[in-house]
């Protein structure tokens, strides 16, 4: 390969940078993951779902599945983090319904 030549993933990043769309790609990528490492049930009953500067923000149906999810909140950081492949996620809190 050539020394000019970049994989898709590298102009993609490239463009996303100089379109001030970084921050916005990488929430996609956070929300897509989050629901990847919970499944599908747990995913539906989260009803929002947002991130910005390292946290990620959740408001979910129940006051037991928020309890749960408090207790592995570490757990589901490590998990997200290891499938983006690098550490974006710090901490997970939990909004107020």
């Amino acid at each position: 390969m050539y020394s000019n030549e970049h994989t898709l993933q590298e102009l993609l990043k490239r463009a996303y940078r100089r379109l001030d769309m970084e921050e916005a790609v990488t929430e996609l990528e956070v929300k897509s993951v989050y629901e990847r490492v919970v499944g599908d049930l747990i995913s539906r009953l989260t009803w929002k779902v947002s991130f910005k500067d390292g946290t990620l923000a959740l408001s979910v149906a129940s006051p037991a599945l928020r309890h749960e999810l408090w207790f592995r909140r570490d757990s589901l950081v490590d998990k997200i983090n290891e499938q983006l492949g690098r550490r974006v996620v710090q901490k997970i809190v939990f909004l107020n319904v």
